[in-house]
């Protein structure tokens, strides 16, 4: 008993709600992905701070990137240092200063009109309006002459205009003071009008310039967010902290980073893992039932697709345990043994699904996960066609194509050294290929026998005509043999008509009637020289002689370990069908026969495969007996063979449609059509050449006599 046997009779009670099985398979696969990822988390967390002295050599268990944030911090905070204060001008300021000016110089021209004051009392009401000028400096603007008043007026009214213009701030207003006095000093002023009209003109100047906050807070910010965060990678098997080593700021930033810092178990990260593990189950669930419900429904191809993406993903977290180069991991295992196995779409999928996976399992890098994705992919293109063992190696070596080239993109993209660090990483690349090929190669002919899956590789292999029951067949019933192989021609022109597995088709066929191996006798293909034995036999007899090869062709069957897919073919392609010879030979006899007791035992066909089959043999023995085998007579005979098995109800429980039969009638009628066609009668050549022999003879005779 095989260990899928023994867990299916285990669960046979469980069975009957269709929801237990499909629930068991999912728990069991996301327990035991759950486990395979958090291998790295659970163990080797340290219990550290500042200033303590490490016990021993800490080591990264994998690549990861971070992000150092107190440098990012310190560059944003120069970033931001280095934009400039923006000062924006204020007309109303400037506006202010011009008019200090003019009032003080009107001040003075107002004083020194007024009547009845004496000189000290117009020296004390200048100097309450004029705040500038003290006691020496409002006397001498008060003995000014006119000329030389409006001349200093309109000097430092030009100074101030000039220096406001250009723009003073509050922090520049003395510097500002400094540049009017020397303006003022280079005019053509002198003496004590040159004192008034810098007096005047420093005094009168203001900031103008004033800080705009919100504006340099903007520029700042932007300065702060244009700096890109300083990120720093931690190598896989890079020694973080060394032993007898004080722990620092930067050990801890890379602990933390790397899940090794905190509380013994990393459950977050678990947690985490656990989240992503269980979306990506549940959108494979919901792919499976909307996109491809026969793999759904069975459940022993749910446990294979689970058993595929486990292996996978445990092959990933071998090559990180043993620290080899990431880009050997072989991603593309599961994609490629699905794509053969069971379905190229769901393969595609698959390696989606895997190269997440991958990528968070094995690295957490989303640089793993596209180089996973590509070799998956490839892989499925690649092995669309198979037919030989061999060609798995030659799908690994595209994938490590396909993996080489990807590694180098990511290289290029992360600024790595071409010679030696990206060469060599295409070179771990291209040798994932041949890893993945020698691994498929050697696992996949285990997971066709554990799940009883019929691959083209399998297929082709049973078609081998030295096949031990084929060579069988061919030495002890000859006749069964050719006729098999002309129903083969016939059922697989028709399962290429109409879309079905051609190959299956054909390799059914040759195996349909291994059972006429133990009493080859009893067929009349194999009655060459020998007796019809039926002659001497009852009518019922002689069906339930022809009845048995259906049984002890599965008997052989299960003794040559033939898949079940081809052992169905056996007794599907008679289905039900009445022994129509052997019953109306009964009733011609007098008896009166049961219909049931000259039918074969079924079932019916299941698959439009065996359906096809079923037809083909009835067909090619029917038209085998037509005295004139011409095409209309040929497809007249196909018609009443296929109506005559669709009334019968033969084809109630296979999926064939009624377009389908119309086109294996065609293509029926093309093959015997050249199987039967008009042979050109050849003149009796011995007859003909033997006269002309005796002439040559005789002029031989002749010429030797000579």
């Amino acid at each position: 008993m095989s260990l899928l046997s023994w867990v299916q009779g285990r669960l046979a009670p469980l069975s009957a709600l269709p929801w237990v099985p499909k629930s068991l398979i999912g728990l069991v696969t996301f327990l035991t992905l759950l486990l395979i990822a958090s291998l790295p988390y659970v163990p080797g967390r340290q219990l550290l701070r500042l200033g303590d002295v490490a016990k021993k050599d800490i080591e990264a268990p994998r690549t990861v990137d971070y992000i150092d944030q107190e440098q990012t911090a310190i560059r944003r905070r120069i970033a931001a240092s280095r934009v400039e204060p923006v000062y924006r001008e204020n007309p109303e300021v400037t506006a202010a200063a011009r008019a200090a000016v003019v009032a003080a110089f009107d001040a003075i021209a107002r004083v020194r009109a007024s009547v009845g004051l004496s000189e000290a009392e117009q020296v004390t009401r200048l100097r309450q309006q004029v705040k500038a000028l003290d006691s020496p400096l409002a006397a001498a603007a008060l003995s000014l002459e006119p000329d030389a008043l409006a001349q200093a007026r309109s000097v430092a009214l030009d100074a101030v205009e000039r220096v406001m213009g250009v723009g003073v701030r509050s922090e520049q207003l003395q510097e500002a003071r400094e540049q009017v006095r020397q303006m003022l000093r280079a005019s053509p002023l002198t003496g004590r009008a040159l004192a008034v009209a810098s007096a005047v003109g420093q005094d009168a100047l203001r900031a103008n310039f004033v800080l705009d906050r919100t504006f340099t807070q903007t520029l700042r910010r932007e300065a702060e967010e244009a700096v890109e965060p300083v990120r720093v990678r931690v190598l896989r098997g890079e020694i973080i902290v060394r032993r007898g080593d004080r722990i620092t700021e930067t050990h801890l930033r890379k602990l933390e980073a790397l899940g090794l810092l905190g509380a013994p178990v990393g459950w977050d990260i678990v947690l985490g893992t656990a989240v992503v593990i269980a979306v990506l189950l549940g959108l494979s669930g919901l792919y499976l039932r909307q996109y491809q419900p026969e793999i759904w429904q069975n459940n022993r191809y749910l446990l294979l697709w689970s058993l595929v993406v486990v292996f996978t993903v445990s092959l990933g977290r071998v090559i990180v345990s043993y620290r080899v180069n990431l880009n050997l991991i072989p991603a593309a295992v599961g994609p490629i043994l699905l794509s053969v196995l069971l379905r190229p779409r769901l393969a595609l999928f698959t390696a989606a699904v895997l190269s997440i996976l991958v990528g968070l399992i094995a690295t957490g890098d989303l640089r793993t996960a596209f180089v996973a994705f590509t070799g998956g992919v490839v892989g499925v293109h690649a092995i669309r066609r198979i037919s030989h063992r061999t060609d798995l190696i030659v799908a690994g070596m595209k994938v490590g194509a396909a993996t080489a080239v990807a590694v180098l993109a990511m290289g290029l993209l992360d600024r790595k050294e071409f010679y030696p660090t990206i060469l060599s990483d295409a070179a771990f690349g291209a040798g994932n290929g041949l890893l993945v090929g020698v691994i498929c190669i050697g696992i996949l002919p285990y997971l066709e026998n554990l799940f009883g899956l019929v691959t083209p590789i399998k297929l082709l292999e049973l078609s081998n005509p030295a096949h031990p029951l084929l060579r069988r067949l061919q030495l002890e019933a000859p006749g069964t043999y050719h006729h098999s192989v002309i129903v083969g021609n016939l059922a697989e022109a028709a399962a290429e008509a109409i879309g079905a597995d051609a190959l299956l088709v054909r390799v059914g066929t040759y195996y349909h009637d291994i059972g006429k191996i133990r009493r080859p006798v009893f067929f009349v293909e194999n009655q060459v020289g020998v007796d019809n034995p039926h002659e001497r036999m009852s009518p019922s007899l002689s069906a339930l002689t022809v009845a048995a090869h259906v049984r002890d062709g599965l008997e052989l069957a299960r003794e040559y370990g033939l898949p079940q897919v081809i052992a169905d073919f056996i007794p599907e392609h008679h289905g039900t069908m009445l022994m129509a010879y052997f019953y109306h030979q009964a009733m011609e006899r007098g008896d009166q026969p049961e219909p049931a007791a000259y039918r074969y035992e079924g079932p019916k066909p299941q698959t439009r495969e065996t359906a096809i089959v079923m037809l083909a043999d009835a067909v090619e023995a029917a038209v085998r007996t037509l005295p004139r085998p011409t095409p209309d007579r040929i497809y007249e005979a196909v018609r009443r063979i296929i109506h005559e098995r669709l009334q019968d109800g033969q084809l109630d429980e296979c999926d064939l449609m009624f377009r389908d039969l119309e086109k294996i009638a065609q293509a029926f009628t093309r093959i015997l059509t050249g199987i039967f066609h008009p042979r050109v009668e050849y003149p009796d050549l011995e007859r003909d050449v033997r006269p002309r022999r005796r002439e040559r003879i005789g002029r031989f005779r002749q010429a030797g006599a000579r």
